[in-house]
This record gives structure tokens, C-alpha cells and sequence, in this order.
């Protein structure tokens, strides 16, 4: 089966997604931990549907954000490599009072992202069958597969390497990346780690907070962000008729009279077709088609396109 074809106009395609890391969590009180670490009810983690989530520090801030499945004796979260390394020693740091080995378990995995016939061959050949249903999942030895359905059915893939058949998968995560960010979803980086509450991420609008759990780190800030209105800044989508690098952590400015001021910090961005796609933290008064330039090329005029969900 070859799965390296390249689609341009985003309708099929296979990637490897080598920027993603896993943290794994075994013990008889991994759920309990976690439960007390993180946004999502971890209690309502099954083995036939995953989570999103964030992680906190004590201040309401964000150390990552991360896809959370059930696999075999153990939970894992997929999240970005560069966040990892943070968010794992704060979760270590507090499991040592609890029967739970936490590890970053990122060597034995790998991850794949991508959709079309192609991928639900791969996927069906690999797992037997197809999950159905946004963040649903299906799991045997091999590893685990997310449904995503936003903004189209694509397919998030976490298999043990020692499984993987002698195939070579599409490098570039570009269709990916330009997927993701059009759905809306946020991602912490290295750049970006620690500086925003979860509701700037737009998280609460994809479920990925649960304002009736109990307590967990961070929890006081994130609930008084949400009942007594404090938060001032949003995630948008913006886009640009421009190819650039990587533009994550990058500012963007906006214009008042002859004058430019800070406007915002850019969480994710891809180059794909001659555009630039971007997601980034701006004011959350911030009106769609809105016109904001890149600090470093001030050349580069990004304009904020309609969310897919409504993020207040």
C-alpha cells in the first residue's frame, strides 16, 4: 500500500507526526491522579472515546494541552514534544504521593495523522475497524485511533512502533497542521508554555474544561475566568496570501491611527498553497476581518476569519 501520495486540496493524505509526545500513566490510582492534575474528568475517560484537556499550574496557566486515551493498563497523553518536557516534571513532581509511574513514553510510539480511503484502509487492515463519533476510539495491542470530526472526519493514529509494517509516511504535517488549526484547536509550544488560562485557548468551547469536576491545579483561576467574565483575550484564526517558516511564538500588531500596537501571539501557523494559516491569542473583542501585521515582517498582513465555534 503506498500512502506518500500528496493531495492539494486537503482530501486524503497520511502524515507522520513527529513533533507529538506521549506521557504515560500506570498505577492503580493513575485515574485518581490525573483527575486532580487536568481539566477534563479523567472519571469519564472509556476505552471507546478519548479527551481533550489542559494542564494547569497553580496560577490557571497552561504547561500543554492534550489528547487523552485509554490504552491497555495505562493513560496517555498525546501532546506537542516541546511542552512535553514541562508538563511532565509538574506531573512527576506531585505523583510521587500517589501509586502512579509516570513517564514520557515518547520513543516507543509513533503518531500518525491524516484521512481518506487510503488512511481507513491502513486503519482497518491495523485495527480492525473504524471508530465513529467525534473523539471516539477503538484500541487492540497495536495502539489506540481517534475519530476527529472537525473540520472534516480525519483520523488521529497512536501505534507502538514495534507494530508499524514496513511503510514510509508523508513527512510533511502540513495538511495536518492546516487541519487542526482550522478546527479551531489550540496547541501549546515551548514559546508559548505558561503564559495563557485555558479559556484564551478557546478550550472551553471544544469541552475540553469540566466546570462540575472537583478540584485540580489551577481550578480556582479557571473558574473565576469564566463566572465573573475576567477573560479579555481569545484564540482566532487569521489567515495570509504569503508562504513563511514557522511562525509560532511570533507577534502580531494592529493599527490605531498611524500607530501599531501589540495586538497578540501567534500559538500555531502552516504555509500551504501560497496562504498562511495562523492561530493566535488576540483581544476577544476582536472583529472578524480584522487586519493585523506580523511585528517581525511588517509586510505580512494577516486577517481573522470566522471561528467554527463560538468562543465566549
Amino acid at each position: 500500500m503506498s500512502v506518500t501520495d500528496f493531495d492539494p486540496q486537503n482530501t486524503s493524505y497520511i502524515c507522520a507526526l513527529n513533533n507529538k509526545g506521549i506521557i504515560q500513566l500506570q498505577g492503580e490510582e493513575r485515574v485518581k491522579y490525573l483527575q486532580g492534575q487536568v481539566t477534563a474528568d479523567i472519571e469519564s475517560l472509556t476505552k471507546t472515546h478519548s479527551l481533550l484537556s489542559c494542564h494547569c499550574d497553580f496560577k490557571g496557566k497552561v504547561w500543554s494541552v492534550s489528547y487523552v486515551l485509554s490504552w491497555e493498563d495505562s493513560i496517555l497523553l498525546v501532546t506537542h514534544k516541546t511542552a512535553l518536557t514541562n508538563s511532565l516534571a509538574e506531573l512527576k513532581k506531585y505523583g510521587v504521593f500517589a501509586k502512579v509511574d509516570i513517564n514520557d513514553d515518547t520513543d516507543n510510539w509513533q503518531v500518525l495523522g491524516g484521512k481518506g480511503i487510503k488512511f481507513e484502509e491502513y486503519i482497518i487492515e491495523q485495527f480492525g475497524s473504524l471508530p465513529k463519533g467525534h473523539q471516539s476510539t477503538i484500541s487492540n495491542e497495536c495502539g489506540v485511533v481517534i475519530s476527529i470530526e472537525t473540520p472534516s472526519p480525519r483520523y488521529l493514529v497512536v501505534q507502538q512502533k514495534a507494530t508499524l509494517p514496513n511503510i514510509t509516511f508523508q513527512s510533511e504535517d502540513n495538511d495536518w497542521e492546516l487541519d487542526d488549526i482550522n478546527s479551531g484547536l489550540a496547541e501549546i509550544r515551548e514559546e508559548t508554555s505558561n503564559e495563557y488560562v485555558p479559556q484564551m485557548l478557546n478550550l472551553q468551547a471544544l469541552d475540553a474544561i469540566n466546570f462540575e469536576k472537583g478540584c485540580y491545579m489551577g481550578q480556582e483561576v479557571v473558574a473565576r475566568t469564566k463566572y465573573l467574565g475576567r477573560n479579555k483575550r481569545a484564540s482566532f484564526i487569521l489567515s495570509a496570501r504569503l508562504t513563511t517558516e514557522d511562525l509560532t511564538g511570533h507577534s502580531l500588531e494592529y493599527q490605531v491611527g498611524e500607530n501599531w500596537r501589540p495586538g497578540g501571539k501567534i500559538l500555531r501557523s502552516v504555509s500551504n498553497n501560497n496562504h498562511t494559516t495562523i492561530l493566535a491569542v488576540l483581544p476577544i473583542d476582536t472583529d472578524i476581518s480584522s487586519a493585523f501585521r506580523l511585528k517581525s515582517n511588517p509586510d505580512a498582513i494577516f486577517i481573522t476569519k470566522t471561528l467554527p465555534y463560538t468562543n465566549q
